[in-house]
C-alpha cells in the first residue's frame, strides 16, 4: 500500500517530521529540546542561518555542462562532495548505535563524519560498527586530565582515523537560555535518562568504569565530565598534543582572523569555522560571515579551512565553497536524518545536499568545485544605494 506521506524533498521537511517525532513522547521531547537549544537570546544561532541571505548570486552564462563534479579533497582524501558530519553528542540519545548510523551514511555518500568524543559510544566501538573504507576524524577537547585526550588520540591512530579535530571554543560552558516552562520541565525529566560517555575515563585524575549514570551525575556543572571538558585549556595544550601524535590536527571553533594567524604559527592542518551551533558565547560572528577573513588570513599556507553552522540547502553550500571553504559541515540535519530514519535518513540529508548543490552549480554556470569562487557571490549591501 503506498504511503500517504508527502514526500521528503529538502531538509526543511526533515526538520518539521523530525520535530513531529520527538515532541510525542515526553523523554523524546527533552531531547529535542537540547538538540535546539540557543545561548543567550540565541542571536548567534539564528543568524547563523539568516547569514546566508545577506548573499547573492552573481551566476555566470553558458557556461554550465551537463556533467558537473563535486568531488575534492580533505587533508588529502578524496570525497564525493564537499559536505561532511560534524560532531555532536546527541546521536545516541536517539539509538544506541547513532554514531555509526552517521559513520555508516557518511561512508555511503563518500564523505567524512567526525566522531564526538563526549557521545555514548565508545571510539572503539564506533570503528568496529563502520566500514573500514570510511573516512572518520575524531574530535576531541583539551580535556584536563591529558590522559582523557591522549587515550582517544591513540585510538583514533591505532583504528585508521585520519585526522582529530580539537574543539577550541569551550573554555567554560554556556547555559542555554529561552527555553519555555515545558522545555524546561521536560530537561528536567532528561535528567534522569542514563548515558555511559566512555570515552571520558578519567575523571578529577581517578579511572572510571563507563557504566551507565543519569546525566545529572555524568554533566551536572562543576563535576564530572564538565570538570574535565570545559577546563581553560590553552595554547600549550595544544602543543602538547602536537607532540603527541603525527595525524593532522583541525582547530574548530576559530571565528577571527586573529586566532586564525595565531593557529597557522602553530602548524596545524585545518580550521572549521564555527559557532559551536550557538550553543556557546552569544554575538559572536555567523560562521559564513566569519569565513572570508579567515580564508584571507591564511592564505598562501597550506591550511584548509572548513565552515559549519546554518547549511541546510545546497545553495547554501555554494555560498560558503563561494567564500572560501574547501567543505562544509552539517550538525543538526544530520541528526534531523536520523530520527526521521536512522542512518537512512541521515544519507538521503547528504544526498538531497548533494542534489541541491550540483543544480546550484549548474545555474551558477559551475562544473567542478575549482569554479566555485567569490566572483559568483555578493554581499546584499553591494545592491543598495549609498546615497
Amino acid at each position: 500500500m503506498a504511503s500517504n506521506a508527502p514526500p521528503l524533498d529538502c531538509l526543511d521537511d526533515y526538520e518539521r517530521l523530525a520535530k513531529e517525532k520527538m515532541t510525542k513522547d515526553k523523554r523524546l521531547q527533552a531531547v529535542w529540546s537540547y538538540f535546539n537549544i540557543g545561548t543567550g537570546s540565541r542571536q548567534t544561532l539564528d543568524d547563523s542561518i539568516a547569514s546566508f541571505a545577506r548573499f547573492r548570486f552573481q551566476p555566470r552564462i553558458l557556461t554550465a555542462k551537463r556533467e558537473r563534479s563535486t568531488w575534492t579533497t580533505l587533508l588529502g582524501n578524496p570525497v564525493s562532495i564537499p559536505i561532511g558530519i560534524s560532531p555532536a553528542a546527541g546521536y545516541s540519545w536517539i539509538h544506541p548505535d547513532g554514531d555509526a548510523a552517521g559513520g555508516k551514511a557518511a561512508a555511503r555518500a563518500g564523505t567524512v563524519q567526525i566522531l564526538t568524543s563526549v557521545g555514548d559510544l565508545s571510539i572503539e566501538d564506533f570503528a568496529a560498527k563502520v566500514p573500514d573504507n570510511g573516512l572518520y576524524w575524531a574530535q576531541t577537547y583539551l580535556f584536563r586530565d591529558k590522559r582523557n585526550t591522549l587515550r582517544l588520540v591513540k585510538n583514533a591512530e591505532r583504528l585508521g582515523f585520519k585526522a582529530i579535530v580539537v574543539t577550541v571554543d569551550s573554555p567554560v560552558e554556556h547555559k542555554g537560555s529561552g527555553l519555555t516552562r515545558d522545555e524546561i520541565k521536560a530537561l528536567r525529566l532528561y535528567q534522569t535518562s542514563t548515558f555511559r560517555t566512555p570515552n571520558v575515563r578519567y575523571i578529577a585524575g581517578v579511572e572510571r568504569d563507563p557504566k551507565p549514570l543519569p546525566i545529572g551525575e555524568l554533566w551536572t556543572d562543576g563535576i564530572a565530565g564538565h570538570y574535565e571538558t570545559f577546563c581553560c585549556a590553552d595554547w600549550d595544550d595544544l602543543a602538547w598534543l602536537q607532540s603527541q601524535t603525527n595525524l593532522p590536527i583541525v582547530l574548530k571553533g576559530i571565528l577571527t582572523a586573529e586566532s586564525a594567524l595565531q593557529a597557522a604559527k602553530t602548524g596545524i592542518c585545518g580550521i572549521l569555522v564555527s559557532a559551536h551551533g550557538g550553543r556557546q558565547l552569544d554575538g559572536v560572528p555567523a560562521p559564513l560571515d566569519a569565513l572570508p577573513e579567515i580564508v584571507d588570513a591564511v592564505k598562501g599556507t597550506n591550511i584548509e579551512v572548513y565552515m559549519d553552522g546554518g547549511v541546510r540547502t545546497g545553495n547554501d553550500v555554494v555560498k560558503a565553497l563561494a567564500l572560501g571553504a574547501r567543505a562544509v559541515f552539517i550538525g543538526r540535519p544530520a541528526l534531523f536524518g536520523l530520527i526521521v530514519n536512522g542512518e537512512d535518513g541521515i544519507f538521503q540529508v547528504l544526498k538531497i545536499l548533494e542534489k541541491e548543490l550540483s543544480i546550484c552549480m549548474a545555474l551558477c554556470g559551475c562544473s567542478s568545485l575549482k569554479e566555485i569562487t567569490r566572483s559568483i557571490v555578493k554581499h546584499e549591501s553591494q545592491f543598495h544605494s549609498k546615497l
